[in-house]
């Protein structure tokens, strides 16, 4: 991976010019893509133009076609690219060359901020350049986690004197004499700038050369670098001035049938004028596209830069929009041209109207940001009475909203939707923003509050809006108002007999049962919510209700069924291309597999979905979740690097003002500080969310019914009575809504034999937990039995940490199996590992998991393929596949299918 920084003439492209011939005469497959100006709003055009263009590509052009999801499903789109470049690179080595990445569009970022770690152990190298200074922030987000994953990093200055000094010689062909060198210095260490110079001033011969060494004749600058790009043309023909005028508007590159299109001609009468802009250096001629078609193109940015510049500003305005025009009759599609019409429409052009929401329509999923400024350019457009005003600003709305431009969404709403839009279109788009899960549940909460407000709402809709109410208030954390909002709800569901209310409202109860602790009644409710979700036909309430059946079924120690609902859940994401649930599921399946102890298997699953950067994005009490269990595994396993991580991320939370998200994020940074033996540190983390709240911390969305006795612990560690009172009260209380679960009453046992110091009901515990599956709990308790029983009975306290030690190992924790060998020690117990115990590194290191991908990838799956047939997500494959190189010491796929075989005959 190299990165490349420099300034317009600085010689990136050059640069990768060179990179690029040398690679293919070493035998490598090349790539190139160029973004451009125009092609924001045109999603993956510099990676697609790198993968599918040239006279070689790198993929073969029809390789997506039966697979392209469009452009709402760039998440599957990145998928499929991913495969097919394990294919290829499985051939014949890669390089992918991407230029001018400050004008790439959001697709193209994100898959630079995936695609190159999850190939990076097959011979692909990737070549990234961009003009420093002019990149947006996600661009400078993806280059810095570049960077950080280990990524090569070149920033191009401009040339020094003794630089320019060489250069003059190349250029000249003699030593360059100080008075030619003092001009050269006009050019300010520009390497494109000063060829032009030295170029001129030899092609005018204001140069001599003499005895090796070139002298000045006549001290004023060529004409060529001297005279402005309009003299330029103006010596031109105007045929040809007016080709250079057309192609600036269309460009920076261009085939010959769009520019005679534009300029309602005929190629022959157009070739005089392109032979003479070719000739003085303003075009030249590139191969581009699948079919290697012939394109034209201005030999520098700066040239064409300059020729826009030498044209009236009308002028050039024109000429954009009857090159975007040209562009709508060839057939583009509307985000092609979205850009070129959103600067140069004028008011009251239907056409750029029309065009400006269809490229909105088709970016809205993908890039919501870019939609959103689309659709907002349209309705700059329209005039009051036109009728997709509308429409458009309803679009805006949720845009802006599914964008997180909260606070300009907010503005926008307050203006200038309830002015445009009838009551009840109005609470249709509040009901859309209602349930947009990329915010958080207390702003999808004020939407439905402000669709209610509305006067004549139907019932239907009334009824939606209400129980949607009543469920964002229950997983936003606001139990209280979801309760007081119920009746209501209930009473509008019953009346209307909407499907999708009546699935919402059952959903949301069932989530308010959960919540209690009320088991039994949730199951029954969710179950009831599965089936009402069934009759919607929407994917997502399908997907919503079985996430939380998997809780339910979880919390009531049923881990095999919830195990199943997860990859029945991914069955059926995969299916039908849901990339949220896809990625939904496996955050669960992640939280599921800390629970049973499989801490390798829950590393792959939840590793590398957080980073510090995009921490604000956390906002859904799952996500959330999912950071919480990761930093635990990293506890468990001594993962610093990701313990550092997963804190860095909770600090962010904690300041979100969102309470799901800040309580998730206070409970993992007290579990770090008490890990780290700092209980009144853990202390300050539990009342972060106020001194009365931390009373009320747990449980947390989803349960973790094993947490009360940390809890307890560490209120006994700080001295505070009252928080472990009532902690060890809350894990009783659960027992008793649910006598028929082990894991509940072995909890309730835990956290009050913690609180009263019994070693009865310790014992207990641990005898109900050692017929379950969750070896982490187990072993916790068992380390709590140890201490209970050190001084009264020694040889007990040593069986206890012997148990403990063995739970430790089996699940891979090696943090806590270092404290637990330190407390034998202190008993004056020397203990090796136990004898059959998995090493960490080679063959024999590898988790069963682990060992399912591996098989896959040696006989040649992609990693699409070992996810599809495994039932997980390519990014959890891709988990597993890293620590499976980290195990046995390789890094490419080649060497780990050259290993598997020897072990796998």
């Amino acid at each position: 991976m190299w990165l490349i920084d420099g300034g317009a003439g600085l010689g990136k492209s050059r640069l990768i010019d060179e990179l690029a011939r040398l690679a293919v005469a070493t035998g490598y497959v090349v790539g190139r893509g160029v973004a451009e100006p125009a092609d924001r709003t045109v999603q993956l055009a510099a990676l697609m133009e790198a993968l599918f263009g040239g006279s070689e590509p790198v993929l073969d052009p029809a390789a997506l076609r039966d697979s392209l999801p469009g452009a709402e499903q760039r998440y599957w789109l990145l998928q499929d690219i991913q495969s097919l470049l394990e294919r290829a690179a499985l051939r014949r080595p890669i390089v992918m060359c991407l230029d001018d990445l400050q004008w790439s569009d959001s697709g193209t970022v994100a898959a630079l901020r995936t695609l190159p770690g999850r190939l990076s152990n097959l011979p692909i190298s990737w070549v990234l350049a961009r003009r420093a200074g002019e990149s947006d922030g996600n661009l400078d987000r993806a280059f810095a986690a570049l960077l950080n994953d280990g990524a090569d990093y070149t920033s191009l200055r401009p040339l020094g004197a003794a630089d320019a000094a060489r250069v003059s010689g190349d250029v000249l062909g003699a030593e360059a004499a100080n008075e030619v060198l003092q001009v050269a210095a006009d050019a300010h260490g520009n390497p494109f700038l000063l060829i032009e110079l030295l170029s001129g001033l030899r092609d005018e011969r204001l140069i001599t050369v003499s005895d090796g060494r070139a002298n000045l004749v006549e001290d004023r600058l060529p004409r060529r670098v001297r005279d402005t790009m309009r003299r330029r043309l103006d010596r031109m023909s105007p045929a040809a001035s007016g080709v250079a005028a057309a192609g600036a508007a269309m460009g920076r590159r261009f085939t010959i049938d769009a520019l005679t299109a534009m300029l309602a001609t005929s190629p022959t009468g157009l070739l005089e004028a392109v032979n003479e802009l070719i000739r003085t250096d303003i075009l030249v001629e590139f191969e581009r596209g699948s079919d290697a078609t012939p394109t034209l193109g201005f030999r520098h940015d700066l040239v064409r830069e300059a020729v826009r510049a030498s044209q009236p500003a009308t002028a050039m305005h024109a000429l954009d929009r009857q090159a975007a025009a040209t562009l709508i009759a060839g057939g583009a599609l509307p985000e092609e041209v979205a850009t070129r019409l959103a600067s140069s429409a004028q008011p009251g052009d239907e056409v750029a109207i029309t065009t400006l929401m269809s490229a909105s329509d088709a970016l809205g999923r993908s890039d919501p940001g870019q939609a959103a400024d689309l659709a907002r350019r349209a309705l700059d457009l329209a005039d009051d009475q036109h009728p997709l005003r509308g429409p458009l600003v309803a679009r805006i709305a949720v845009l802006l909203h599914a964008a997180g431009r909260t606070e300009e969404a907010e503005q926008f709403a307050d203006t200038a939707l309830h002015i445009t839009l009838p009551a009840e279109q109005e609470a249709e788009v509040w009901f859309a923003i209602a349930r947009l899960f990329s915010l958080s549940a207390e702003r999808r909460a004020e939407a439905c509050r402000r669709a209610l407000k509305l006067p004549g709402v139907p019932l239907d809709l009334q009824a939606r809006v209400s129980a949607q109410l009543v469920y964002n208030l229950t997983v936003g954390v606001r139990v209280d108002q979801a309760e007081r909002a119920l009746a209501e709800a209930s009473q509008a569901v019953e009346a209307s007999q909407d499907r999708l209310a009546r699935f919402t409202l059952e959903l949301a109860q069932s989530y308010l049962e959960y919540t209690h602790g009320h088991f039994d009644m949730a199951m029954a409710l969710t179950e009831s919510a599965v089936r009402s979700g069934a009759e919607t036909g929407e994917h997502t309430s399908q997907h919503l209700a079985r996430n939380l059946r998997c809780g339910v079924l979880a919390a009531t120690d049923r881990l095999d069924e919830a195990f199943s609902v997860v990859t029945d859940g991914v069955r059926s994401a995969q299916r039908h291309r849901h990339a949220w649930a896809l990625n939904t599921y496996e955050i669960r399946r992640g939280c599921l597999l800390l629970q049973v102890g499989r801490l390798a298997d829950a590393a792959a699953a939840l590793g590398d979905r957080y980073n510090a950067e995009d921490a604000h994005l956390v906002v859904a009490g799952l996500e959330a979740a999912g950071l919480v269990a990761l930093g635990r595994v990293a506890l468990h396993t001594a993962n610093r690097r990701q313990r550092d991580m997963t804190r860095s991320v909770g600090t962010v939370m904690l300041r979100s003002g969102v309470p799901k998200v800040m309580q998730h994020a206070a409970w993992l940074l007290a579990l770090q500080a008490s890990a780290d033996g700092d209980a009144h540190q853990a202390r300050r983390y539990l009342v972060a969310c106020g001194e009365p709240e931390r009373l009320s911390l747990l449980p947390l969305f989803p349960i973790d019914i094993t947490d009360d006795p940390h809890l307890v612990r560490m209120a006994l560690a700080c001295g505070d009575d009252e928080l472990a009172v009532a902690a060890a009260a809350a894990a009783q209380q659960r027992h008793h809504r649910n006598p028929g679960v082990r894991t509940i009453e072995a909890v309730a046992l835990h956290a009050n034999g913690l609180l009263t110091d019994d070693r009865d009901q310790l014992a207990r515990c641990v005898a109900l937990l050692g017929e379950g599956p969750r070896r982490i709990a187990l072993a916790s308790a068992l380390e709590d039995l140890a201490a209970a029983t050190r001084d009264a009975d020694p040889p007990a306290a040593i069986a206890a940490l012997d148990n403990a030690l063995v739970c430790y190992t089996e699940s891979g924790a090696t943090w806590d199996t270092a404290r637990v060998r330190r407390r034998l020690r202190r008993l004056g117990v020397q203990r090796r590992l136990p004898a059959d115990r998995r090493p960490t590194h080679g063959w024999d290191a590898m988790t069963d998991s682990e060992l399912a991908v591996v098989r896959l990838v040696a006989q040649g799956l992609t990693n699409r393929d070992v996810a599809e047939r495994l039932y997980l997500s390519p990014h959890t494959v891709n988990g597993h596949l890293r620590q499976a190189f980290a195990k046995l010491g390789v890094n490419t796929r080649v060497a780990l299918t050259r290993i598997a075989l020897e072990h796998l005959k």
